[in-house]
C-alpha cells in the first residue's frame, strides 16, 4: 500500500471496498481502512487508511489517518499522518498532512499545508475554506490582465501618466480595499 519503512503498515487489511461500478452520494464514515473504485459525492471521514483506486472519482473531502491517491480527488484532504498520490493519481484541491509523497507522473493542482516538526500542529480544521483565497487571487489577476490589455488612449492636450503609475495607483487602490476589508 504505501512504501515505508514499516512493515506492519503494508499489510492493513480493507474492510470496507467500494467497486468499479457503484455511485454513493453522501457522507461514507468508516472506522477501518476503506478504498473506493467507484465514484462518490460526498465527504469521506475514516480514522484509519482511506485508499482512492486509479477508477475512483471522488467529490468531496477526505479526512483520515493515511490517504492514498491513485484515482482522481476534486476536494481537500487532511490526513493526520500521511498523503500519496501516485502516478495515475490526479488531486483538485488544498492538502493537509504530516508527510506528503508525490510521485513522478502524479497531478496536484492546490496548496499544500504541512506539519514542522517542533512547531504546533498545522493540520486545518476540516471546516477551513480556502475559495476567498483563490477567489482574490483570480480577481487580481483579471485586473492586472486587463490593465495589460488595455489599448493605449489619445493625449488630446492633457497630461500623460505612464502605465507604471497606473499600475502603482491600482496597486495602491487594492492595498487600501484590503485594508478596509481587514478593518
Amino acid at each position: 500500500m504505501f512504501n515505508t519503512k514499516k512493515k506492519s503498515e503494508t499489510t492493513t487489511m480493507i474492510n470496507t471496498i467500494i467497486g468499479d461500478n457503484s455511485r454513493i452520494e453522501g457522507q461514507l464514515i468508516a472506522s477501518e481502512s476503506t478504498r473506493v473504485d467507484g465514484t462518490l459525492r460526498g465527504k469521506i471521514l475514516s480514522e484509519s487508511t482511506v485508499i482512492i483506486g486509479e477508477h475512483g472519482v471522488i467529490y468531496g473531502d477526505i479526512d483520515g489517518s493515511e490517504i492514498l491517491v491513485a484515482g482522481t480527488v476534486y476536494g481537500n484532504l487532511h490526513a493526520q499522518q500521511r498523503i500519496q498520490i501516485t502516478e495515475t493519481g490526479r488531486v483538485v484541491g488544498d492538502l493537509f498532512t504530516k508527510t506528503l509523497v508525490i510521485d513522478e507522473g502524479a497531478s496536484f493542482k492546490g496548496n499544500c499545508t504541512m506539519e514542522v516538526a517542533g512547531e504546533e500542529k498545522m493540520i486545518a480544521p476540516a471546516n477551513m475554506d480556502s475559495a476567498p483565497m483563490a477567489q482574490a487571487q483570480a480577481a487580481a489577476a483579471l485586473e492586472e490582465q486587463e490593465e495589460q490589455e488595455e489599448p493605449p488612449k489619445q493625449n488630446h492636450g492633457k497630461e500623460q501618466r505612464s502605465g507604471r503609475n497606473k499600475k502603482d495607483e491600482g496597486r495602491s487602490r487594492r492595498e487600501t480595499d484590503s485594508q478596509e476589508e481587514d478593518a
